[in-house]
């Protein structure tokens, strides 16, 4: 039986990670977490060995590890809202950047042979122009933020622990993506949340209020970006980078426009200039030819997984 450790596990990826592994089966699932909020993962918690860890006490961290000598780490603990390390960008460096130093040196003294996976982003690849597009893995990166720029210094620092140490990691890009369980911090799970208590008639004439609808992104379910972890858990060269994403891009006007037409609901659309990123290029989207080429196809379209998270905020602004 493989021993799984995940970090965060009780954040949105990890919830989601933690269910498919437990529904696959065969796996012993060690799930690291900070915080007490048991919410995402309240119907399986009972399967997951848990634990409280800061992974910024590398002592407690290296405990773990040599206690748990995991067959796999999937490294999902993160700060991973860009607005919050514009505001304050130290708390974001050290959580990404120090946390993943934790992990790293804890591996190598005690547990060599842990296939690590580490878990960068898009944002990386930062500010692209028109004829930059499909980003393929080898894109240099610009990135435009301080998560961004932690991101980059994470996936450095893995990049060097194998080249030099010989740890076992493999390094992921993922673009967007969303589903139940997201904060209403990122677009999609914004618009379902506005459009779901516009439904359940909690807001004064039905406005929403948006950014900047005309950028175009590459969007993706959870669950297919959890499917494609697991697959290069597997199959991934170690120290190759992959991005994780659809390949197709898709307007932030389309993501509300169907959002909208799943609802029914009538609803007036205001924009706002606070909610609108003033480096947001025009079209970002990536080459996923890597990842397809180990065998990983997208199995979600577009309206079932907006529907799947429409429902969730619904039942959430449901009358209590």
């Amino acid at each position: 039986m493989k021993k799984i450790l995940i970090t965060g596990v009780n954040g949105f990826v990890g919830s989601h990670l933690a269910e498919r592994l437990i529904a696959t089966g065969g796996v012993e699932l060690i799930g690291m977490h900070l915080d007490d909020n048991f919410t995402n993962i309240d119907s399986i918690k009972g399967s997951i060995d848990l634990v409280q860890c800061d992974l910024l006490d590398s002592d407690k961290v290296a405990e773990v590890v040599a206690k748990v000598r995991p067959d796999t780490i999937y490294h999902l603990a993160a700060q991973s809202v860009p607005a919050f390390s514009i505001a304050d960008p130290a708390p974001t460096l050290r959580v990404n950047l120090f946390g993943t130093l934790s992990l790293l040196e804890a591996v190598k003294a005690h547990s060599p042979e842990t296939v690590f996976v580490n878990i960068g982003s898009s944002e990386e690849y930062g500010s692209v122009t028109e004829a930059e597009v499909p980003i393929g893995e080898a894109q240099e990166l610009r990135p435009s933020n301080p998560y961004a720029v932690s991101k980059v210094a994470q996936d450095m620092l893995g990049y060097q622990y194998w080249k030099r140490d010989g740890v076992k990691v493999v390094r992921c890009r993922p673009f967007n993506h969303f589903g139940p369980r997201q904060a209403d911090l990122f677009v999609v799970s914004s618009f379902a949340r506005q459009v779901a208590e516009i439904e359940a008639g909690l807001v004064d004439g039905n406005v929403m209020t948006v950014g900047n609808l005309f950028p175009e992104r590459d969007f993706l379910d959870v669950r297919d970006v959890v499917s494609a972890y697991m697959l290069l858990s597997d199959r991934g060269e170690y120290g190759t980078v992959y991005n994780v994403c659809s390949g197709v891009p898709v307007s932030i006007k389309k993501i509300l426009d169907r959002l909208i037409a799943l609802s029914g609901a009538e609803v007036k659309v205001q924009s706002s200039a606070e909610k609108t990123r003033k480096e947001d290029a025009s079209v970002v989207y990536g080459d996923v030819e890597r990842l397809k080429a180990l065998g990983w196809t997208r199995a979600h379209a577009l309206d079932d997984s907006l529907g799947e998270l429409l429902d969730y905020w619904r039942a959430l602004s449901a009358p209590k």
